[in-house]
């Protein structure tokens, strides 16, 4: 349990920690570690290593027909035929306080492309901030999944514009909020598919199908004891995206190829990445 407000970055598996006292969740951002040989070996996705995030109060679904979903901690390229991309090597770039970031070459079936997906996890309070950069061909759709939540009972979920929950029966909440470039949000469930419980649940985010070329989504990931209200959350931390040309759109606008990330919260912190 932990019992105190902690940030810890280990630069070395690419590691950021995150406890939060309240509620005695730990958290661990994983921007290096994939447990893979180094190049030219070949890399899968393992559940327990690729995810982009883990803690000690749930588990990764790793389930063989979980794992062939990947909804969970990941950010995937999607097919039109619904074949996710999957994070397999991971490549770090950095690790410091509060943020970490690190890309990995997404697949996709029938196309010899790598497409590069590029990640950076802020943290603020007891939130984290994803902001991705990607590319990828026309008609591909973007999908974000935040913490599964599992037990004996089947999580609640709710659903609002641009945002989704999933409780679980003694409270833990995890939630995605769209901040930028998203479409739709969902919950994801899923049955025998997690160590913690015969019931899941995974909140998520969809894009519309991508034009193709680059773009950029941010997302706000939750994970408490403590009663969630995402919908507050969407009105009250605010995206500014700087594209190359240096001009800016509101985070209410969709997808863009933004060179620069800003992320204001209400206490008046700004983040960049």
């Amino acid at each position: 349990m932990e019992e105190a407000d902690r940030y810890t970055a280990l630069p070395a598996p690419g590691w950021l920690l995150h406890g939060t006292r309240h509620d005695g969740i730990v958290r661990l951002y994983n921007h290096g570690s994939d447990h893979h040989p180094p190049e030219p070996a070949d890399a899968t996705d393992d559940p327990h290593y690729a995810k982009l995030a883990y803690s000690t109060h749930t588990a990764p679904l790793s389930a063989p027909h979980a794992v062939a979903r990947t909804v969970d901690n990941h950010l995937a390229l999607v097919a039109a035929d619904g074949t996710p991309g999957r994070r397999t090597r991971i490549h770090p770039v950095a690790v410091g306080e509060r943020r970490a970031r690190s890309w990995y070459a997404a697949r996709l079936p029938g196309n010899a492309t790598a497409y590069r997906v590029d990640t950076t996890s802020l943290l603020h309070g007891p939130w984290e901030v994803r902001v991705h950069r990607l590319e990828a061909p026309a008609g591909v759709t973007v999908r974000e999944g935040g913490h599964p939540v599992a037990g004996d009972l089947r999580p609640d979920a709710e659903t609002g514009p641009h945002w989704a929950l999933a409780r679980r029966a003694d409270g833990l909440t995890s939630a995605v909020v769209a901040l930028y470039g998203w479409q739709t949000a969902e919950v994801a469930r899923d049955v025998e598919a997690s160590a913690l419980g015969p019931h899941a649940a995974v909140p998520l985010l969809r894009s519309a199908p991508r034009p193709g070329g680059r773009s950029v989504h941010v997302s706000l990931v939750v994970l408490s004891g403590d009663r969630a209200h995402p919908q507050a959350l969407r009105e009250a931390v605010s995206v500014t995206v700087e594209t190359a040309a240096g001009e800016a759109d509101a985070a209410q606008a969709g997808g863009g190829d933004g060179t620069r990330v800003t992320v204001r919260f209400p206490d008046g912190t700004a983040l960049h990445a």
